[in-house]
């Protein structure tokens, strides 16, 4: 603040003005001054006694609260899970954690496998694959090449017992020479 010599001079009124337009800035200023430190102070206080104060409050009154409310309650009626484990689903990659984490051959070793063979549809599935590869058809293509092939074999088996039989016949009637010489001079037979 710098002080002004006082001249005389001037008109009272004015010289009142003044002083009373200096005496409320100087109030107006010394009244902030002390609310600003006031309220530093009052900071500090409330600060230093406060903290330490609602440190100890909070928890000892969080621990009442929660004592006396059914938080499973409070969760089932209040929050909506489903749609809380659904966003933590499309945040996981659940393959890659159970390729991480899952040890399957423990998995394996512990199943009874008995159980699980005795749960599974063994008839249906037969059943099933009979009628998806047309078992009827393709034993009715490998009897009939087998039946042909037995056919096939009886056939010349027969023809040879009959080759056996004539020249057995022949031999014993004698008719092997003549009929040998038949096919070898066929001209003179007719």
């Amino acid at each position: 603040m710098v002080s002004r010599p006082y001249e005389a001079e001037g008109d009272v009124r004015a010289l009142a003005a003044d002083l009373l337009a200096s005496t409320v800035g100087l109030m107006t200023y010394s009244t902030q001054t002390v609310l600003s430190l006031s309220e530093a102070t009052l900071r500090a206080m409330v600060g230093s006694i406060v903290t330490p104060l609602l440190d100890r409050l909070v928890p000892a009154i969080t621990d009442a609260i929660v004592s006396r409310v059914d938080l499973t309650d409070l969760v089932l009626s209040r929050v909506d899970v489903h749609r809380i484990v659904i966003a933590a689903l499309d945040e996981l990659d659940l393959t890659q954690i159970v390729l991480e984490r899952v040890e399957v051959d423990q998995i394996v070793a512990a199943t009874d496998v008995d159980a699980v063979i005795d749960r599974v549809p063994m008839l249906q599935i037969a059943d099933y694959i009979i009628e998806e590869i047309d078992l009827p058809q393709i034993i009715r293509e490998s009897t009939g090449g087998i039946a042909m092939d037995a056919f096939t074999t009886t056939r010349f088996s027969a023809v040879r017992s009959d080759e056996f039989v004539s020249r057995v016949v022949d031999t014993l009637l004698l008719r092997r020479a003549a009929r040998d010489e038949m096919t070898t001079r066929p001209e003179d037979h007719s």
